[in-house]
């Protein structure tokens, strides 16, 4: 299973050594740093990997996130798609001091959202932030330890946390904890951890069709998610990101639409923007026709069955998912491990077990037959042949509709 560097996670510490939260940090596959990609690019690449990858290493840490910020980002406020409680936003000092910024930063405050100066200079020209940050990040490495007390000593009126980074000894640890630092982050303590995993990158026509909907109040929830539902790529990543430690919702799924409302029309149309911003349009189509056409053909099948009907969407995900191997080169019981699905979809996904499954069987039967034994197809039930029939019409038209230079 193929893995990219999705981020890199560096620890930090409490005064007892005990774990506080990380910070996420930007890395890519190609050296580059976040100033050689743009801080917001950087932002955006870091949130999106975070919250919608396959990875053993991200687990539902309950842990504060620490992300850097650049002030564009601040400013288009509408892109801050996160539980306000598990993030702490780094204000970097790379940041130009406005009376718009001050403003979105205290509106942002307003809404729950917590924030931190990261290597903090004690240049009076911060003075508008102190009031709306909790934590100070002081670099130390090369830092005249007489003059931070002088200086710390200075900031009295300040009643937030403050933490000392690129601490790289165990002298200067030490000399931290004497200075009144509470919290601690460096070499000496942990490196920043590369984290592996798969990134899922659906297609930006498909999301920012997305995007358009979500921003037509005349939209229905059941057009956007025919719409999302068009893209098993983007799918899956929604999927994810119900689940994600940062959005932190931790809802059982059992379909497409149940997962878009969960998230509410304005997170998803938050995190399309962010997911547009990241994606590209390297999907493999002929993949993605496979799989539509399964998805479909379920959905078909249990929509023309009384009894089932009302599980048509959740037929429809179970095909979705056991697509993941090829659209993804992952494991789909690995995949619905990572995600709260709904008993019936974990039982076909994880047992085999079931109606779901046992349709998505007789779906992939007739995929094998077609391409391998065109003679044996007489044994598929003639119903679900006529299904499959539909449904590739349908996977046709989705794929046409993709390619189209409009």
């Amino acid at each position: 299973m193929e893995q990219n560097i999705l981020l890199a996670r560096q620890p930090i510490y409490s005064e007892d050594l005990s774990l506080h939260g990380f910070e996420l940090l930007f890395r890519s596959q190609h050296n580059l740093n976040a100033l050689d990609v743009g801080e917001d690019a950087a932002t955006f690449e870091v949130l999106v990997n975070y919250c919608t990858s396959i990875s053993k290493e991200i687990d539902n840490t309950k842990y504060p996130l620490f992300v850097n910020v650049s002030e564009t980002f601040l400013l288009s406020d509408a892109l801050l798609p996160m539980e306000q409680s598990r993030v702490v936003l780094e204000l970097l000092e790379r940041i130009t001091v406005t009376d718009e910024l001050v403003e979105a930063v205290a509106r942002l405050h307003r809404a729950g959202y917590r924030f931190a100066l990261d290597d903090y200079d004690f240049d009076p020209k911060w003075a508008p932030f102190v009031p709306y940050v909790e934590l100070i990040k002081v670099d130390v490495l090369e830092a005249d330890m007489a003059a931070l007390k002088v200086q710390k000593e200075s900031m009295a009126s300040f009643k937030g946390k403050w933490l000392a980074e690129r601490i790289e000894d165990h002298e200067r640890l030490q000399e931290c904890i004497d200075l009144g630092f509470t919290l601690f982050q460096g070499y000496v303590l942990a490196k920043p951890q590369a984290l592996l995993g798969n990134k899922i990158q659906g297609s930006t026509a498909v999301t920012v069709e997305v995007i358009r909907l979500c921003g037509n109040p005349e939209a229905e929830i059941d057009q956007i998610a025919e719409r999302v539902s068009q893209d098993p790529k983007l799918s899956i990543q929604l999927l994810k990101l119900v689940n994600s430690p940062m959005v932190n919702l931790n809802r059982e799924v059992s379909d497409i639409k149940q997962a878009i409302t969960y998230l509410g029309i304005d997170l998803l149309k938050r995190w399309a923007m962010m997911i547009a911003f990241v994606s590209n349009d390297n999907a493999p189509m002929e993949a993605s026709r496979i799989i539509l056409t399964r998805a479909k053909c379920c959905e078909l099948y249990f929509e023309a069955n009384e009894t089932l009907k009302d599980q048509n969407s959740s037929a429809f995900l179970v095909g979705l998912i056991s697509g993941v191997d090829v659209l993804l080169a992952l494991d789909p019981k690995f995949f619905v491990e990572q995600i709260q699905f709904s008993p019936e979809i974990q039982n076909a996904i994880l047992k085999g077990e079931g109606t779901l499954a046992d349709v998505v069987k007789q779906t992939r039967l007739i995929e094998f037959f077609l391409s391998q034994s065109l003679e044996k197809i007489k044994e598929i039930p003639s119903e679900l042949l006529c299904h499959y029939s539909e449904a590739q019409r349908w996977a046709g038209d989705v794929i046409e509709s993709l390619e189209s230079p409009a």
